[in-house]
Formats: C-alpha cells, structure tokens, sequence
C-alpha cells in the first residue's frame, strides 16, 4: 500500500477518488456517503497547498499557494464543498505537472545515459605485431586512448579521429537528423552512432568530461531553477490577495452578506495560475530541448526574449574554432607529393589546432590513395613551444621537417630569404591567419596559411537577430586589429574590441550592462577566457559542443548544436513564452472582473461562484498549451 503515498499514485487516486465523489454528490445530492467521501477527499487533498502556504508564511512570504488557501478556508467555511473539490482537483493537477516535469527530467538524463556504450576497442601496441584490438568498458577508457569504432557502434567517448572515416548520426545529442561525415581532424562525440566506416580516433573526454555526462549534468541543473514568471505569479499573488480581502471586507460591510463575500473569494482563487505558468515554462524549455539547447531554467529564456545588446566571442562562436587551409605556396621544383607528405607526416600527431589543420589540409592534398593510408609515423619529433615542430622520418634516407615561423628557423639556424620573409608578411595580412614556412632537410621549400572560417550560419543569425530588434551586436576577440576588423565587416556587426584578454572582456562587459537600463545583456562564448563574462553577462550563452567545460558551467543556455541560428531561435521563444504568460495573466484578471460582476449583481452565490471558477480554469491552461505546437521557425 506504500505506493499510494508515492506520486504520482498519490495525485492519481485522489482525482479518481474527488471526480467520482464529485459526480455522485452533483447526482445524486441524497446519497450521503458520497458527501462524506468529498468532505475527507477535499480536505485531504488540501494538505499539501497548506503545508506550502504555512512554509511560506513562517518565511515571511505570500505566495499563490497563499492564496489557494483561503480560497479553501472560505469554501469550508461555507459548507460548499463541492467548490473546494474544484479547487482541489486544479492544485492537484498542478502537482503532477510538477511530478511529470521532474520524472520527465529523470527519464531523459537516463535516455541520455543509455547512450553510452557498456564496451569500447581499445588499440595498444604489441611489440613486432602492430597495433592489437582489446575489448575494455567504456568506464575504463583513459585520456589520449587510440579507441576503435565500426558501422553499428556508440562512440564511447568524445575524441578526435586519427585514421579512417565515418558517417556519424549526431540526432541523439544534438538534435540534428542528417548524418554527418568525419574524417581525419574531425571530432566525435560521445553517445552519437555510427552508421557508416571505420575510424580510429583518440580519446579526448572521458568519464564526467564527456559530452554525454554533461548534457547529462546540465539537464539534472536546470531542473533546479526556478523561472522567474513562475516567482512573478507569486508576487502578483501577494499583490493581489490584499486588493480581494479589503475589496470582500469592504462588500460586506456595506451588504452585510457574507455569502456574496465568500462567493468572490470563491471566484478569485488562483488555483489555474498555479497550473497555467509552470505548463508554459515547462513547454518552452522542452521546445528549445528539441532544438538542442539546454536553458537552465524558465528565468533566463525570460532574460534572452528582452536582449537588446549581444556580445560574442569570435573563434569557436561566429568562427568554428578550428583552423582550415586559406593558401599554400611550393618551391618550383619540389614535388607537391613529396611536400604534402612531409607536412601530413611532421603534423600527424599534433595537438595544435594550426597542426591538425595542417595535417588534415595535407590529407586533402596527396594525390595518392597509397599514400595517404599509409603515411609513416615520424622517427623523431621536436617540440619549439610557441615557434613551430620539427621531426625526422623515412629511416635511412633521414627526411627532416621543420614546419614553424622565423623564430624556429633561426633557433635551427635556417636561412630564410628576404622574399621568404616579405611574402609571410604579405600573407599574413592579407589572410589574418597563421602563415608557417616549411624546410625539407633545411631548405625552405614553401608557405602555408591556415585561418578560422566563420560559421556558414553566422551572417544569416546576425540579420535574424537584428530582425528580432537586437540592434547593438558586438565581437569580444583576443585577435589583432586587421582580423578583427575583417570579421566585423564580413558579418556586418555594430562593433567590436580587438586584441582583449579575459579582464578586458569583463571590464568592457561591465560597461555595456551599465549603459543597458533594464534591457538584458547577453554573452555567447565558448572557452575558459570566455567564463567570467559568461557568469556576469545577465544571459551568459555557451556553445557547449566544443565548449570548455568551465564556460558550460559559467552559462545560463548551453547550445549543445554549436549552430548560431539557435540563438535567434530562443530569442524568438522566450518572447513568445513571456507573451503567453502575459496573457495568461490577462486572461486571469479579466475572468476574475467577469466573476465579480456576477456576484455583485446577485446572479452567483458561492455554488454558482465555485463552478465558474472551475469552468474559467481551463482559458489559461489552454493558452499556456499553444507553446506545445510547433512554430514555423522550429
């Protein structure tokens, strides 16, 4: 029987057992064991709205459960029994919305969670046989791990391939239905599947650092947020509670009839709001869910539908924080081949985003299918922190490769021609991005450039947005001038500040929420410079896909898909959440006026007030429910 004191179970039992007792009373008014089953039902299903509103009350606060109350006390008091099972039926099935928000917080974390494959190929190395497959848990995978994955498979762990291709199936995680081809350089994320190839990629985020545990986390925080439409149903509940008690207390002292009084407390209970609001915020926050955004709470969609500055970081936010090849230029008389080869080979393990850049450019260019699967891991590597790599292969023929700016080469004591260095300079500029000399066995033999790319969707966000009336868009950016400057053009931006470390970003973000007045500020980034500005940012939005983990923790909207368009999107939906509930409140009022009118002019008594509060109920909750139906924009 213990799960009769369970929700929902609970809330279950005590609706069949109030409805029926409630039809049978309206029925057949002469059966009394059914006014008695009401009375207990009613007065039972009370007690958890007025243990609420006596919490409240001992923390010195008057909230809608408050209200809910002395709706009740007056129903009791006035013997009409059959408005506090109305009331009851409402406030009970606000609680198990809240018991169906929660479990359904619960089953997607473990939705989630199922995701994560119980066994991972795990590569090691075994002497003169090569690489060795072995089959280890998934909990025991380990950083920098070289793990396999086939047609069928859950990647077990966030990683970066290194040999091979794959079409991924990313919908799990991050909402997007069209499988997504990988190959050398590119990322995998934990949990998504592979319907396609064969790849080896190392481990780049294990156990709690995966994207699927902090998805996982980030859901399990945001349902402990409390929205702050729901806490202004609250405090329009403490406002308007007073303004019925003086109106009542003022009725009867003139009509000296304390069955009209009843009736318009009977008429002014809030139980529908204690349902309609939470229903809206609920709906809101499972809409942007399905288009892969994680807020953490109905309080920060409110902030981001009354965004009029935005700010944002460049690389990883409007760039995609990782390098691509923008020009190459060869010595006449080297072989492409030969020059590609080298390069793929110096970079092959490289942990730089210039490197793997580099790396996966050369993989492009090798006109040789042999070549490309086969390219030889380097005999020696030399790290020049800061300058460039250097590394020897091809055994007995002795290949050095030395990939890197001046600095390497003077440190290696390479010559490097006047035209060498006026064309590094030239492209430098002219690209805005990292030019690095190449020398096969200490001869300069050519130039490469590789620079970030703006996101496809990054100029069709910005005009979605400034659509939206969010005028003043500005770029953060530790870059020099020139890129800065060159990306501002290219996206069309109010602003931006060049050159800035992570206190600059803070200290500028300070001012513009000094300049807002009541509008909100929002922040999108997505590294660790980027974290303390997402934590002051009245919104702080992190793209959460290649994120670092503290920026995710620092924001308040985790964009799981790294698309720019979701931006726009939740603007959009957190103004079309705040209008419902404006309505809602619209709608309660205006029902409330109605109600009124009916008892002053004696048409209603309590019974009659009681069920027209019942009947009127229903208008917010269906409004509330619009937010359920998809919009053209999602």
């Amino acid at each position: 029987m213990t799960f009769l004191f369970r929700s929902p179970d609970r809330e279950y039992l005590l609706i069949v057992v109030v409805a029926f007792a409630l039809i049978i009373n309206l029925f057949f008014p002469a059966f009394s064991a059914a006014g008695i089953v009401l009375w207990v039902a009613a007065l039972l299903g009370a007690l958890p709205t007025v243990g609420a509103a006596a919490t409240a009350l001992y923390r010195r606060k008057v909230t809608i459960d408050t209200f809910n109350v002395f709706a009740l006390a007056i129903s009791f008091a006035t013997r009409e029994i059959r408005s506090a099972a109305f009331i009851v039926l409402m406030l009970t099935f606000a609680y198990l919305l809240d018991w169906y928000t929660e479990s359904r917080t619960e089953n997607a974390v473990a939705e989630l969670l199922r995701l994560k494959p119980e066994k991972a190929r795990r590569l090691k190395k075994d002497g003169a046989k090569g690489d060795t497959v072995e089959e280890v848990r998934a909990d025991d995978i380990k950083m920098d791990n070289i793990l396999l994955v086939q047609d069928g498979d859950r990647v077990p762990a966030d990683g970066v391939i290194v040999f091979g291709s794959v079409l991924v199936n990313e919908s799990s995680v991050t909402g997007e239905s069209v499988p997504v081809p990988k190959r050398e350089g590119d990322r995998l994320l934990s949990g998504t599947l592979i319907e396609s190839g064969t790849a080896k990629f190392r481990a780049t985020g294990v156990g709690k650092d995966s994207t699927l545990e902090r998805m996982a986390g980030l859901i399990r925080e945001a349902q402990k947020n409390k929205s702050r439409s729901e806490r202004l149903a609250d405090r329009f509940a403490a406002i308007f509670l007073p303004i019925v008690l003086v109106f009542g207390l003022g009725v009867y002292i003139v009509t000296g009839n304390i069955l009209m009084t009843a009736a318009l407390f009977l008429v002014a209970c809030a139980d529908d709001m204690a349902v309609a609001i939470p229903l809206a915020v609920t709906a809101a926050l499972g809409r942007a869910a399905s288009r892969g955004v994680v807020v953490k709470g109905g309080e920060w969609l409110d902030a981001l539908g009354k965004t009029r500055t935005l700010v944002l970081d460049k690389t990883g936010t409007l760039t995609y924080g990782s390098f691509a090849l923008r020009d190459a230029e060869i010595v006449k008389g080297i072989s492409p081949d030969l020059f590609w080869q080298s390069v793929g080979v110096a970079e092959k393990f490289s942990e730089h985003p210039v490197g793997r850049a580099i790396f996966k450019a050369a993989l492009e260019k090798l006109t040789d299918v042999a070549s490309r699967s086969a390219l030889p891991d380097p005999d020696e590597v030399k790290i020049h922190r800061g300058n460039g790599i250097w590394v020897r292969y091809g055994g007995a023929k002795r290949i050095e490769v030395a990939i890197g700016d001046e600095g390497m080469c003077a440190d290696l004591g390479l010559r490097v021609e006047p035209l060498a260095k006026k064309k590094l300079k030239e492209k430098k500029e002219r690209f805005g991005g990292t030019t690095v000399l190449v020398a096969i066995n200490k001869k300069c033999v050519g130039l490469i450039t590789v620079a970030d790319v703006p996101r496809e969707e990054a100029a069709e966000s910005m005009r979605a947005l400034r659509k939206l009336g969010v005028q003043n868009i500005t770029m953060f950016t530790g870059d020099n001038e020139a890129v800065a400057a060159a990306m501002t053009k290219k996206l069309g931006l109010a602003s931006y500040s060049a050159s800035m470390s992570p206190e600059e970003k803070l200290r500028k973000l300070e001012m513009l929420l000094k300049d807002s007045g009541n509008r909100a500020v929002a922040m999108v980034g997505d590294g660790i410079n980027d974290a303390p500005a997402l934590a002051r940012a009245d919104v702080g939005i992190a793209m959460g896909n290649e994120g670092a983990a503290v920026a995710v923790e620092a924001a308040d909207i985790v964009v799981l898909t790294d698309n720019l368009a979701r931006i726009p999107e939740m603007v959009s939906l957190g103004r079309r959440t705040a209008s419902v509930i404006k309505w809602d409140m619209v709608i309660w009022v205006v029902s409330n006026a109605v109600g009124f009118a009916l008892v002053l002019t004696g048409f209603a008594g309590p019974a009659i007030a009681a069920f027209y509060n019942f009947a009127t109920d229903f208008l917010p909750l269906i409004n509330s429910a619009r937010l359920f139906r998809r919009s053209s924009s999602s």
